[in-house]
């Protein structure tokens, strides 16, 4: 009997025990943007965090896109759903931070043994804090001046490594030979015996990089400040001739492949065209290290040897590059901010850092560990595939030269206002100068506008409500006013309120999720609102900032009017014409109509993808058949408008060519409308065909005479839509620009331009002003096109 019950009351002791473990674990959502070989180390790292903190269970989501990934934050948190610890880097952490979404990191420094923050590098802490207070524990600093080179065509070039010691001017010196920067891009660009460049000489990761490195190392600054930028210093004149020279790199000296040059080969980035020994050199961060080691590995045939150098100093010999870096936040709405701490201290710590290290993904922000062989160096025991790069000494040299520009929660917005007429001076299409002095100008205006915002008053929610409620009584009044005029029986009231009861799921729903948001924003319309702080009282300024002083609503609301009026004229000449094609009694001709209509069921996210494959400069489909396997006349002709006279046409990333083709985007839908057409012609009567062949008439008098009069209302019902639907494109705009607006916001429609105000810029009072006005608009041209159908829309049931 004992054998039996004592192993009964072991096994019972420990099930309690487990559920009393159970009962005291926590679980943390730990949420980050890593991509995949990231991720990989961040699980083994988290297995042994639970395993050192058995009270803890850890649950890792990732939500890899970058650009959307802040916005997430903000509204998981503004929906009382954000995670207890959060990946976060220094440029959005204040949005949070002044919201009072993250806790204050220093509460927790003197209870934690061993910890000291000085331990890790000043400069990404300061950038992680705001007025005094570390916000984001970091994780790793990731300085941008960094060189990476290919051994063999220096050796090709006879050429020594680059050793640092290197520097550059506005011109080159060729007496100073390798110690030139300008100097050692000459000898590196190869050029075939047609003089088109073959391989050459360098590539940034993105065009703006280089001339952000030639602006701030020749002195320039973007703002006066850092944390709380007042001044915008965009278009002071070191600052205008860095970009101009960093545009002449890529267009006149050559030295650098242009935007439409590395999207158009093959989609390939410049650690892809490195790697394919098509550039001798390039610069970025130190996180293009882990997929050039999978791409190149030491044995194989492709490989070369391959290290990196600092970025040449000023012709002074002053360094400064942009930098980037992340690391850990908890937010307050946590239940557990001394569990969450543990965890970021732990990721954000000697453990998480060297195992991001090791896998050569991160360099560490504890600069003892950046320095500790075989944890960030190459040591003793480090593999031959792990020693590459092997003078990764370079990136603590780097740390020192960093500026991490403005990280105000504001900024972007400025941001957004200074990229715009970029790609104008990377395409060579503009001088850097006229470009530069009006997005200063704009951003400028807009940074004044914010700093007059901070001392708005409150918004007044008495007022609010007492509006709403008008607002819902006039409604009521024109929905069922004229109905008290008339008498019911009581057999038509009963019927009335079985017919409320059917519908009341539907008004609920409409009142709830249609009516009751629009009240809100047109409230907000008034108000200066981020969905988070409070709102505050901003009176008529959003409709008068749109008015006069936002230059991209009314460069937003020509793009609109541009796309409007060409897209729909043309979708709708083309479904007419499909729809006559396909209403002829022909074999096979319900087979015809599917083929034609099914792709109008596409979603726009897949219409778009498919597209920016057609699109593609070099591969493809639209300028496969332009140019031929010889350049056309007709290929050179559209190379010579877009401004690219020696290169196929990048459609998308030249300012000339984004809108068409994104008009020509839109036919991709066109099948829908054929449809609702060809169900317009075969509603007409045959006998007015019959009635029209005896009176002589032909095929084109019959269509005149016919069909063109009785489709009319078909045609006025596709042509409302198509405008209303036309306004509010936004889908396959978005995801074809990248979400950017395309080169210069050639292709920034309204409805995007609102987009990137609500949930970039936090800006939600003023988009739902630019919602409000694009709803008047439609309401107007719906309203003239109502007016002016009397005159052209033959209804035949007045005819009667």
């Amino acid at each position: 009997m004992k054998t039996i019950v004592r192993p009964f009351l072991v096994g019972l002791l420990l099930l309690l025990s487990g559920f009393a473990l159970a009962k005291d674990q926590v679980t943390l959502r730990f949420t980050v943007w890593d991509g995949d070989e990231a991720l990989k180390v961040l699980r083994r790292v988290l297995v042994d965090f639970e395993r050192d903190n058995p009270d803890i269970k850890v649950k890792l989501e990732n939500f890899g896109d970058y650009n959307l990934y802040h916005q997430k934050m903000l509204v998981q948190y503004a929906a009382n759903v954000a995670p207890d610890v959060a990946m976060m880097d220094q440029g959005h952490f204040q949005a949070l931070a002044k919201r009072g979404a993250l806790l204050p990191l220093n509460q927790f420094f003197p209870t934690t043994p061993g910890f000291d923050i000085k331990e890790y590098y000043q400069s990404i802490v300061g950038a992680m804090s705001l007025n005094g207070n570390v916000y984001t524990l970091p994780r790793d600093i990731a300085p941008m001046g960094l060189v990476y080179y290919n051994k063999k065509a220096f050796d090709e070039a006879h050429l020594p490594y680059p050793d640092g010691t290197w520097t550059w001017d506005f011109k080159e010196r060729p007496e100073l030979k390798e110690k030139d920067f300008i100097w050692v891009c000459d000898q590196l660009t190869k050029r075939g015996a047609d003089g088109k460049v073959v391989r050459w000489a360098f590539a940034s990761g993105w065009p703006e990089l280089l001339a952000q490195i030639f602006a701030y190392s020749s002195g320039g600054h973007q703002a006066d400040n850092n944390e709380t930028p007042t001044k915008v210093l965009t278009s002071q004149p070191n600052y205008i001739r860095a970009y101009q020279y960093a545009s002449d790199f890529m267009n006149t000296l050559r030295y650098m492949p242009n935007s439409t040059e590395t999207s158009g080969v093959l989609m390939q980035t410049t650690q892809q065209l490195f790697v394919a020994q098509k550039i001798a050199m390039f610069t970025t961060g130190i996180w293009e290290v882990p997929q050039i080691r999978r791409d190149m590995k030491p044995g194989s045939k492709d490989f070369f040897e391959w290290d990196i150098a600092l970025f040449p100093g000023y012709v002074d010999g002053t360094r400064r590059t942009p930098t980037g870096g992340s690391g850990y936040s908890v937010f307050s709405s946590t239940k557990y901010p001394e569990q969450s701490w543990r965890l970021t201290r732990y990721m954000a710590g000697p453990h998480g850092m060297t195992a991001m290290a090791q896998a050569g993904i991160a360099q560490p922000a504890i600069r003892s560990l950046a320095l500790t062989k075989d944890v960030w160096l190459p040591g003793p025991n480090t593999t031959k595939e792990q020693y590459y790069p092997p003078s990764r000494i370079v990136t603590d040299v780097a740390a020192k030269y960093v500026d991490f520009g403005p990280t105000a929660d504001y900024w972007p917005s400025i941001s957004d206002r200074l990229g715009a007429g970029l790609d104008l001076i990377w395409s060579g299409q503009s001088r850097a100068e006229p470009v530069m002095i009006w997005a200063a100008k704009s951003g400028q205006e807009r940074l004044d506008t914010i700093l007059k915002e901070e001392k708005l008053s409150p918004f007044n929610w008495t007022y609010g409500l007492i509006v709403a409620a008008l607002i819902v009584a006039i409604i009521l009044y024109f929905v069922y006013g004229p109905e008290k005029a008339h008498r019911y029986t009581n057999r038509q009231k009963l019927e009335s309120r079985s017919a409320y009861r059917f519908m009341t799921p539907w008004l609920i729903g409409i009142v709830v999720f249609t009516l009751g948001p629009m009240i809100l924003s047109f409230l907000m319309s008034f108000a200066d609102w981020d969905i988070i702080r409070a709102a505050k009282w901003r009176g008529a300024q959003n409709y008068i900032e749109a008015g006069v002083i936002d230059p991209l609503f009314w460069k937003s609301m020509k793009v609109t009017f541009i796309y409007t009026f060409a897209s729909v004229p043309i979708g709708l000449f083309g479904s007419l014409m499909l729809a006559l094609l396909m209403n002829q009694k022909v074999k096979g001709i319900p087979l015809f109509r599917a083929m034609y209509y099914v792709p109008s069921l596409a979603s726009g996210v897949a219409a778009a993808l498919v597209f920016r494959k057609i699109f593609n400069p070099d591969q493809g489909l639209l300028n496969s058949i332009l140019y031929g396997s010889h350049d056309s006349w007709v290929g050179q002709s559209i190379s010579r408008y877009a401004g690219t006279p020696t290169q196929h046409v990048d459609w998308l990333g030249n300012e000339k060519t984004a809108l068409p083709a994104i008009i020509f985007m839109s036919l991709w839908g066109i099948g829908g409308g054929m449809v609702i057409l060809l169900a317009g012609l075969q509603g007409i009567p045959q006998y007015y065909y019959e009635a029209a062949t005896l009176d002589g008439a032909g095929i084109m008098g019959k269509f005149k005479s016919v069909t063109l009069p009785l489709l009319t209302p078909t045609l006025f019902f596709s042509l409302v839509t198509g405008i209303i639907g036309s306004f509010q494109a936004f889908t396959s705009i978005f995801v074809i620009a990248n979400g950017g607006g395309g080169p210069n916001d050639a292709t920034r429609l309204l409805m995007l331009h609102m987009y990137k105000l609500a949930f970039e810029s936090l800006r939600m009072g003023y988009s739902s002003a630019l919602a409000w006005i694009l709803f008047v608009i439609i309401m107007i041209f719906t309203l003239i096109q109502v007016k002016m159908s009397k005159r052209w829309v033959y209804y035949e049931a007045d005819a009667k």
